[in-house]
């Protein structure tokens, strides 16, 4: 995929606009979390700025960053798994949870606890 200079640039610029903002709100008395749902969607642009911004070692910015995706709906190739090595690579901890679906009975055990 080729990626057009204009396109690039605003990348970059994105980027250094919301690892500025981060820098600026998050401390360790007052941390942020990020949480980004569907990341199988995401392009390889938009993950260059999420790795750009959990990997940043040059501010002090504290952030809790959660991302999460359908497993059933990306291949081994897919940019994402891309990012996470690339972030392990950079030192940045991470942590996989898997989640299964719910069973029948465990609907039903929510649904009552609610009711």
């Amino acid at each position: 995929m080729r990626v057009e200079v204009g396109e690039a640039m605003n990348a970059r610029s994105v980027c250094f606009t919301l690892l500025r903002f981060v820098r600026v709100v998050s401390s360790p008395r007052h941390p942020i979390m990020l949480f980004l749902d569907d990341m199988q969607w995401a392009d390889s642009t938009a993950l260059d700025v999420i790795h750009t911004i959990l990997s940043d070692t040059m501010g002090s910015s504290c952030m809790f960053f959660v991302g999460t995706y359908r497993d059933n709906e990306v291949q081994i190739d897919h940019d994402l798994f891309d990012l996470m090595e690339r972030l392990e690579i950079s030192n940045v901890r991470t942590s996989k949870v898997y989640l299964a679906g719910l069973d029948q009975e465990d609907l039903n055990t929510m649904i009552s606890d609610a009711l």
